[in-house]
C-alpha cells in the first residue's frame, strides 16, 4: 500500500503537470487563433476597400479621360466657350458621387472652367488652387496628387490631373478632379468598424497619407516613407505587419494591398488589445478551469491516501481475523460434511426400515383377502383393497425421496450435452408404450448445453412424461421441446396443448408432493417437478411454468453457458 500511496502522489504530479501544459498551450494557441482571425478579417476588409478604392478612382480617371479627350480634338480650351466647358463639366461631375469638382486649366496654368461654379472664373479664381503654376513636366499619364484643402468647401480633397496635347504634341492644358474624402468618410463610416479600426490610402510614390479614416488632419498628408507597405516591393500584392505604425502606440495589426494599375495602396489595421478581447476572456475561463482541474485532483488524490492507508490497516486486520477463521472453517467444514453423510445415511435407514413393516402390511392384508376374503361383506373387502392400494402408494413414495434425494447428492460431471437428442429418445420411448395415443411431437435441432447429462436426462424424463400425461384428452396432443439464446444462459422450454393449470397455484407447482390434477384422475407421486427445480438449481440455472386452464403449459428452463458447480439460492417459480 505504501507503493500505491507513492504512484498516487506520482500520478498528481504527471496529470498537474499535463494540466498545466495543456492550459498553457491552449492559451497560446487561443491567443494565435485570435491574430490570425483578426489577420484574416483585416485583409477580407482591405480586398473590399482595394476594389472600391479602384472603382472610385477608376470612375474619375475615365470622366477626366474622356474630356481630355474632348480638349485634344478641338485643339485646346478656345474651341469651346466657357459656359459650355462649364457645363460639361458639370454633367459629368454629377454622375461622380466621390468628386466635389472637376475642373479645366489652360496651358498658361490658369483656371479656365470648373464644375459647379455659376458663373465664368474671375481673377481671383484664374489660378487654380491644385495646380498654381505651369507644369514642370508634361505627360500623359494621370498623376494623383498631395492632399489639400478645397477652396470652394474647405474639405480635404485628392487632386487627380491629366494633361492635354494636340496631335503634334503641343502643351494644351490640363484637366482634373478633386476627390473628396467626405465621400470616403461617409462610405467607411457605413461599413461600422470597431471603435479602433482604421482604414488608411497611401501614395506609393510619394509616400503620404492620402486618406485616414476615422478622419484625423494631423494624418493626412503625412509621410509614411519608412511603413512597411511603402518599403515592400511591388510585386508584393498583399501584406500584414504587426507594429507601431508611425511610432504611435499602442501595437496595430495592419494589412495592406497594393493596388495593381494605380501607385495607390490600402491599408486597414486594429489594435493588438482589440484583436485579443475575447482571448483574455478565454484565457480567464482555461486558468479557472485548470484551477478547478487541479483542486480536484488534489482531492482525489488525498482521498485515495486515505483510502489507501486505510485499507492497509484494513488488510491487516483482516489477516490476523483470517489467521483465526482458517481453523474455524476447516472445522465447520468437517462437521458440515459429517452432518451431510449422516443425513444421507439415516435417509436410506429410514427407506428400509419403513419397508419392512409395509411389506409386511401388504403380505397380511394379502394373505387375509385370501384365506378369510369370503367371510368379509362387501364394505370389508373395499377396507382390505384400500389397505393394499395405499401401502404400495407409500412404498412408490418412499422410492420418490430416495431418487430425490440421489439428485441432491449426485456428483456433477459437467460435459457437453445433446439435448435434442434425449429429448427424440424419450418421446419414442413414451410413444413405444402407447400406441393407442395420437401426439405430434417435434425437437428442435442444435440444442445442447454444458450440463450433466444423466440429471438432464432425469428432468427432460419428468418434463415430457407431464406433458405426455396431461395431454391425454387432447386430439391429437401436440408436444415441442425448444430453445434459444437467454442474456449469459441458454434457454429451454418443453409445451404442450394439455389441460393446463391456473397461475394463482404456481407457486406450489415446485413443492414436494403437491398435485394439482389428482382430482382429475391424473395420478403422480408430486416429487418430478420437485426433482427438476434441484437439477437446474445444482447448475445455476432457474425453472418456472406458464399455463392457463384448458390453454397448455410451457416449463421453461435455464442453464448457464458457463455452469456454476455451486447451488444458487432458488429463484422465483414464475415469471
Amino acid at each position: 500500500m505504501r507503493r500505491l500511496r507513492v504512484a498516487v502522489w506520482l500520478s498528481f504530479v504527471l496529470l498537474a503537470a499535463l494540466n498545466i501544459g495543456a492550459a498553457v498551450s491552449l492559451i497560446r494557441y487561443d491567443r494565435e487563433s485570435a491574430l490570425q482571425r483578426t489577420e484574416s478579417e483585416l485583409q477580407s476588409l482591405a480586398r473590399v476597400l482595394e476594389e472600391h478604392v479602384a472603382r472610385s478612382f477608376g470612375e474619375t480617371e475615365n470622366a477626366v479621360a474622356e474630356i481630355a479627350t474632348l480638349l485634344a480634338a478641338q485643339n485646346g480650351t478656345e474651341a469651346l466657350g466657357e459656359r459650355e466647358l462649364r457645363a460639361l463639366l458639370s454633367q459629368r461631375a454629377d454622375r461622380l458621387p466621390e468628386v466635389e469638382y472637376l475642373f479645366v486649366e489652360r496651358e498658361d496654368g490658369s483656371l479656365a472652367a470648373r464644375s459647379g461654379d455659376p458663373q465664368a472664373p474671375d481673377e481671383a479664381q484664374s489660378t487654380s488652387a491644385v495646380h498654381p503654376t505651369l507644369p514642370q513636366h508634361l505627360k500623359e499619364d494621370f498623376e494623383i496628387g498631395t492632399p489639400t484643402r478645397s477652396s470652394v468647401s474647405g474639405q480635404w480633397i485628392i487632386p487627380i490631373t491629366r494633361q492635354v496635347f494636340d496631335a503634334s504634341g503641343k502643351y494644351l492644358g490640363t484637366v482634373g478632379a478633386a476627390i473628396s474624402h467626405a465621400y470616403f468618410d461617409g462610405v467607411y463610416r457605413d461599413l461600422q468598424l470597431a471603435a479602433s479600426d482604421t482604414i488608411l490610402i497611401l501614395h506609393a510614390a510619394h509616400a503620404i497619407t492620402l486618406i485616414h479614416h476615422p478622419p484625423v488632419d494631423g494624418q493626412i498628408g503625412r509621410s509614411v516613407g519608412d511603413s512597411p507597405a511603402i518599403s515592400a516591393t511591388s510585386e508584393s500584392h498583399s501584406k500584414v505587419v504587426v507594429g507601431t505604425p508611425n511610432g504611435e502606440a499602442p501595437e496595430r495589426i495592419v494589412a495592406y494591398r497594393r493596388l495593381t494599375d494605380r501607385p495607390l495602396i490600402v491599408g486597414t489595421s486594429r489594435s493588438v488589445e482589440d484583436a485579443l478581447a475575447d482571448f483574455h476572456e478565454h484565457r480567464l475561463r482555461i486558468a479557472g478551469g485548470a484551477a478547478v482541474t487541479l483542486t480536484l485532483l488534489g482531492a482525489l488524490a488525498l482521498l485515495l491516501h486515505r483510502d489507501a492507508r486505510r485499507r492497509n490497516e484494513e488488510r491487516q486486520a483482516l489477516a490476523e481475523l483470517n489467521a483465526t477463521l482458517e481453523e474455524r472453517v476447516q472445522s465447520r467444514t468437517a462437521e458440515l460434511e459429517q452432518s451431510n453423510r449422516e443425513l444421507l445415511s439415516f435417509s436410506y435407514s429410514v427407506s428400509h426400515d419403513l419397508r419392512a413393516p409395509l411389506r409386511a402390511i401388504n403380505g397380511f392384508a394379502h394373505a387375509l383377502d385370501e384365506d378369510y376374503g369370503e367371510r368379509l361383506d362387501d364394505t370389508g373387502r373395499n377396507y382390505l383393497a384400500r389397505m393394499q392400494k395405499a401401502s404400495l402408494r407409500m412404498g412408490d413414495l418412499i422410492d420418490e425421496l430416495l431418487k430425490l434425494a440421489s439428485v441432491s447428492h449426485h456428483p456433477l460431471r459437467i460435459e457437453q450435452t445433446d439435448v435434442s437428442a434425449i429429448a427424440r429418445e424419450i418421446l419414442d420411448e413414451l410413444a413405444s408404450h402407447s400406441h393407442d395415443r395420437i401426439v405430434h411431437s417435434h425437437v428442435d435441432s442444435g440444442l445442447y448445453a454444458d450440463a450433466d447429462a444423466t440429471l438432464i436426462r432425469k428432468a427432460l424424463e419428468n418434463l415430457i412424461g407431464n406433458a405426455w400425461k396431461f395431454t391425454r384428452d387432447s386430439h391429437p396432443g401436440l408436444i415441442q421441446v425448444g430453445g434459444r439464446a437467454h442474456g449469459d444462459e441458454n434457454l429451454f422450454y418443453v409445451t404442450d396443448n394439455g389441460v393446463g393449470f391456473d397461475m394463482e397455484h404456481a407457486a406450489r407447482l415446485f413443492q414436494p408432493f403437491q398435485q394439482l390434477h389428482k382430482r382429475e384422475g391424473f395420478e403422480g407421486s408430486g416429487i418430478g417437478l420437485a426433482s427438476v427445480r434441484r437439477i437446474v438449481e445444482r447448475h445455476g440455472g432457474s425453472v418456472w411454468a406458464e399455463s392457463a386452464p384448458g390453454a397448455g403449459t410451457t416449463m421453461f428452463f435455464t442453464l448457464p453457458r458457463s455452469p456454476a458447480m455451486v447451488r444458487r439460492p432458488r429463484e422465483r417459480q414464475t415469471r
